[in-house]
């Protein structure tokens, strides 16, 4: 993985959930992914890969405060959602989902969907 200059944020990844997330991606998604995640585990994200998320969004997603990035950069096809947070005194982001962005069936939930129902199950305890 290409790293960018300039500072970054140190993330915290659920094991559990990213291996759910695996689960529904393709060969070449999962390839691209593990990737990804092992040079942000390592590096860091940096912060010019972040976007904001819409707080709420047109599909009816709400992730407020969350971030996302794509993957592969710059404009990949399969992208991870992150909210922020302190871990250990330090600021974190903390991995909510990762996933297709757009998926071509309808039946399958996208990085987005999946990031809101786990970020509202946060909420709702």
């Amino acid at each position: 993985m290409a790293q960018s200059s300039g500072p970054a944020f140190p993330v915290h990844v659920d094991e559990r959930e990213l291996a759910e997330d695996l689960g529904h991606v393709s060969e070449a998604g999962r390839t691209e992914i593990e990737a990804m995640i092992e040079g942000l585990n390592a590096d860091g994200v940096p912060t010019v890969w972040l976007r904001r998320c819409d707080p709420e969004a047109q599909d009816g997603t709400r992730l407020p405060g969350c971030v996302k990035l794509y993957i592969p950069q710059p404009a990949g096809q399969w992208g991870a959602v992150f909210l922020g947070g302190l871990l250990d005194g330090r600021p974190t982001l903390f991995l909510l989902a990762v996933g297709e962005r757009h998926p071509g069936a309808r039946w399958r939930p996208s990085v987005y969907e999946i990031a809101h129902r786990r970020l509202q199950k946060q909420i709702s305890g």
